[in-house]
């Protein structure tokens, strides 16, 4: 072997052997607008649960759940909630072990603003260690600066997502037991921008 060929086959091999970039983005397949329960029998189910494993969610499960919550249903571009003179203020944030994601309804898919498990945050009551995933409800005041408009916008969302939950065997709580200013700071939210709420998420024991 040539000792001219030696640095082109080393440099070869670290392109082979160098890791892969992880995932920015993460584009869900279209809502699955045909399967659950029927719409009584999912009301019938509707529960605030508090015991979680750790089993993760599919990508698909995922996205069907986020396309419930704040998802567009028409090609005007609305939504699966109602919002004050459609300002669509609302922001959903994806905690999961592989980082935080924002939820981008337009295109259905997620786009992560940071590679860190940003849980902890949420994690002010034990049972909730064990999530696989938990969603942060943001209000962009530059769209909305009314506070109720703003809480009646998160509590359509949460409730679409307890009755998905219900539909599909998830359980889920609803919780205001978290660090809001420092995940706030971790997921780089200016100030016109307020978490509301979060909800956990995942499958029971």
């Amino acid at each position: 072997m040539t000792k001219r060929f030696i640095p082109v086959l080393a440099a070869s091999l670290s392109l082979m052997v160098r890791p892969a970039q992880a995932a920015t983005s993460l584009a869900f397949p279209p809502p699955d607008t045909k399967g659950g329960k029927p719409p009584l029998q999912t009301l019938s189910g509707r529960a605030t649960n508090r015991s979680f494993t750790a089993k993760p969610l599919s990508d698909k499960l995922l996205g069907d759940l986020l396309w419930a919550a704040y998802g567009v249903n028409r090609p005007n571009g609305k939504r699966t909630i109602p919002t004050a003179q459609n300002r669509q203020d609302l922001e959903i944030y994806v905690l999961r072990s592989d980082g935080a994601w924002l939820y981008d309804a337009p295109k259905h898919s997620l786009e992560q603003v940071s590679s860190s498990d940003l849980r902890n945050f949420l994690a002010g009551q034990g049972f909730v260690r064990e999530a696989p995933v938990g969603l942060v409800y943001v209000t962009d005041t530059q769209k909305n600066s009314k506070e109720l408009f703003a809480a009646m916008h998160t509590g359509s969302a949460y409730q679409n997502v307890g009755l998905f939950c219900a539909s599909v065997g998830l359980h889920n709580v609803v919780r205001a037991s978290y660090d809001a200013e420092g995940l706030a700071s971790a997921l780089g939210l200016p100030n016109s921008k307020h978490i509301l709420i979060s909800q956990s998420i995942g499958w029971g024991e």
